[in-house]
């Protein structure tokens, strides 16, 4: 590794790792669930869904995710419709760049409210634990009895609570989770930091544009202490429900291209690649992204549900 190139991951790494202390998808709107913890039972079936994330390929303790999903609704026997109806589910996740990672096992709870015959809002949270590691026999420290590293745990077990607002109809949603809620200050591993409280904000709308064809716009924005907002918006033009292309923008990060394909009549896979734009393009390549959904609802009729399932399917 050249001098140059050596500085380079010195100086971007650190500012580029404050920025994200949560894993970042691509692919926000075929996995709001791990977004917004309301979004838990919005369907009338279980809905499961397995990811994997490889973020800046070529960099060399780049991170790397890995998640899965499941969640539903609670029906009571012999009452398939429910005015209001209680979610629940469960999300796992693990997360690993250079010598530093975390796994969250998290379970959900959301009640949805019938507004009208259109419209459901829900209220929600996830409720779990994050283990966050350090693997200090890998580090190397440029000065002798490093404060980081000298008795120091390698990993460290932290309660987390995210509770979140979801509306939703056929062709809307908006959303609003506070994500790490506790700022739980980390000891004992590393130095002594504090986990920001970060606000996601998630809106998007499906546009008839023909018998078969949609139109679906859609943002997430990102706001937490210390740094700059982000902002990540992209627009996927869908046909008979069965296939999708995209295309989007994250603010002073990444252009991103995205795919969606339905098949076996309740799987759907998503793809998405995102082409670097910042300054790291200089020391890295691109990022993939991989999601494959299993959601086995059956068709519904208008006397068990008023709303069918949600636009971001």
């Amino acid at each position: 590794m050249s001098a140059r190139l050596l500085l380079l991951l010195c100086v971007l790494l650190p500012a580029a790792l404050r920025g994200q202390q949560l894993s970042q998808y691509t692919q926000y709107v075929f996995n709001h669930f791990s977004v917004n913890p309301a979004v838990a039972g919005s369907k009338d079936c279980l809905d499961v869904r397995l990811g994997y994330r490889k973020q800046w390929s070529g960099f060399d303790g780049a991170p790397t995710t890995g998640w899965a999903s499941l969640h539903g609704t609670i029906t009571p026997k012999g009452k398939p419709f429910q005015k209001n109806k209680h979610g629940v589910g469960m999300f796992i996740e693990s997360d690993n760049a250079g010598h530093w990672g975390y796994t969250r096992l998290l379970l959900a709870y959301a009640y949805h409210m019938q507004m009208s015959q259109d419209y459901y809002m829900s209220l929600g949270f996830f409720g779990g634990a994050q283990q966050m590691k350090f693997d200090t026999g890998e580090a190397l420290a440029v000065q002798f009895n490093d404060p980081a590293l000298d008795g120091k745990s390698s990993s460290v077990v932290i309660p987390e609570i995210t509770p979140g607002i979801w509306a939703y109809s056929k062709k809307a949603w908006a959303g609003i989770s506070m994500h790490q809620a506790l700022g739980n200050t980390i000891k004992d591993i590393g130095l002594d930091s504090k986990l920001a409280r970060q606000f996601m904000l998630s809106a998007g709308y499906k546009a008839r544009i023909g018998r078969k064809t949609a139109l679906i716009p859609c943002m997430l924005t990102k706001f937490s202490k210390g740094v700059p907002p982000a902002l990540d918006i992209n627009a996927m033009v869908e046909w008979n429900r069965q296939f999708g292309v995209g295309v989007g923008y994250r603010n002073s990060d990444a252009v991103t291209f995205l795919m969606k394909v339905s098949f076996a009549k309740y799987f759907q896979l998503g793809y998405s690649y995102d082409v670097t734009t910042s300054k790291l393009r200089l020391a890295s390549s691109n990022t993939h992204e991989v999601i494959l959904a299993i959601t086995p609802c059956g068709k519904e009729s208008a006397s068990r549900r008023a709303i069918n399932c949600p636009a971001f399917d």
